[in-house]
């Protein structure tokens, strides 16, 4: 029995699944980790693997980056914390000013969906409204009203131009069923769910790129007029940037795309894989939740702002300010893509390989994903040979079909071609099975 079975059976008998995140749980096992450098994870088993998935793209600049570890360190050696204001959370807070286009004020939160909690309290406060609108398959976290249309079957799509909002868990609340599903990259049809609910939307969340499905980027024109018609209706306008930010340029979507919302989350990539969330954005919108001017929207938490964490944020960020990282992520992206390309034409199986900014995702598909329902006729069969292939030569990638991958700076050319043989060889697999 190896190690990881040990643990899993040790791990069973008092956590569900042996997993603190469902997304960890793989048949029949999970695998279970003991150390990480680099581009490389080491299993418990002693097993070394090219890491693809890099901490679902939050761990941007490698694993046990040096300066944010000593920077870490620091605060560790400090006995700082959480439950205090620290010089850390100043300077993270004034990095992170300094890279984001027409930034306007900030609050430091623990995760993604506490962040979004926070932006749709914001915006709820602001407008006197209460529902919420977000894409198609999009994944915003667990929030009940955010929490729907996420992954979902074909059965319970609804209509293209009026998506359905199936629940994405069992347990929640009577408010997921409010929520109005877009139809993302269809500029009519979303105007016209817009309008229709205007006076009951309090906000629209959006990723600029839905990455949870893979890689599939907003057209400019479909933000452009989101932008327009949400500034025109009084709706808070909300990019849920935690995978884009700081990975698609150093100002993530707002700068690649040029349009400014009037709140943004980030994570993610902001602290290179410690945990730490930000709500971003108009300074008149997060005024309401000063203290010390009597706002009335609460922020509060014990672990907001913790010492490790924005020692880490303060030390990662001047490591993505430059656009240098990103250049050389779009770089082995771009040598990636070209393999795959290479690979499908000349083995005959359709393959789209999608991505920027390190993220990546291969879709089985004759042509580009241009939202959810595009994106979940992807081979499944197929990208379960590439998965498991990779993981046969030492290559970690997610294993859903739908999710994306993620390199760092740390990953090499070499690093590149040894995935492209890889996936060499699963190419072959699929078109022998097909």
């Amino acid at each position: 029995m190896t190690q990881s079975e040990k643990l899993f059976e040790r791990a069973r008998r008092h956590v569900p699944g042996g997993v603190h995140s469902n997304t960890r749980f793989q048949a029949p096992r999970p695998t279970y980790f003991a150390r990480a450098e680099g581009a490389h994870l080491w299993d418990v088993d002693g097993t070394r693997y090219l890491d693809c998935t890099m901490g679902n793209g939050s761990v941007m600049l490698g694993h046990a980056r040096a300066e944010v570890d000593e920077a870490v360190a620091g605060a560790v050696r400090a006995g700082l914390t959480t439950g205090v204001e620290t010089e850390a959370a100043v300077l993270a807070a004034e990095r992170l000013a300094a890279i984001i286009p027409g930034f306007g004020q900030v609050r430091f939160a623990n995760t993604g969906t506490e962040a979004l909690m926070h932006a749709l309290a914001i915006a709820r406060h602001h407008t006197g409204r209460e529902r919420v609108a977000k894409p198609e398959g999009g994944y915003h976290g667990w929030f009940d009203p955010l929490w729907v249309s996420t992954w979902p079957s074909a059965d319970q799509l609804g209509p293209a131009e009026r998506p359905a909002a199936p629940p994405s868990s069992a347990g929640l609340s009577a408010t997921a069923a409010g929520t109005v599903v877009l139809p993302f990259n269809d500029v009519e049809a979303g105007e016209r769910l817009l309008r229709e609910h205007a006076d009951e939307l309090a906000a629209v969340v959006v990723e600029p790129v839905l990455i949870d499905i893979g890689y599939i980027p907003a057209t400019p024109e479909y933000l452009r007029r989101l932008r327009e018609v949400t500034a025109e209706l009084g709706i808070v306008l909300i990019f849920d940037e935690l995978l884009t930010g700081f990975r698609i340029a150093p100002g993530g979507a707002r700068e690649t795309y040029g349009i400014t919302p009037d709140l943004t989350t980030y994570g993610k990539a902001l602290a290179n894989g410690y945990p730490i969330a930000a709500v971003e954005g108009r300074p008149e919108l997060l005024a309401a939740t000063d203290p010390s001017a009597g706002g009335p929207v609460g922020w509060v938490g014990t672990y907001n702002g913790h010492g490790s964490a924005v020692a880490a944020t303060a030390a990662t960020l001047p490591l993505l300010a430059d656009g240098t990282a990103q250049q050389y992520l779009d770089k082995l992206g771009g040598l990636l893509r070209d393999g795959f390309a290479e690979l499908s034409a000349r083995h005959g199986i359709p393959a789209v390989l999608a991505g920027a900014g390190g993220h990546f995702q291969p879709y089985f598909l004759p042509r580009a994903a241009t939202g959810y329902r595009s994106a979940m006729a992807t081979d499944a069969r197929r990208y379960a040979i590439l998965h498991e292939t990779a993981r046969a030569h030492g290559i970690l990638l997610p294993a859903k079909p739908l999710l994306h991958a993620a390199l760092s700076t740390a990953h090499t050319e070499a690093d590149i071609e040894r995935i492209v043989a890889a996936a060499d060889v699963a190419f072959t697999a699929m078109k022998a099975s097909a």
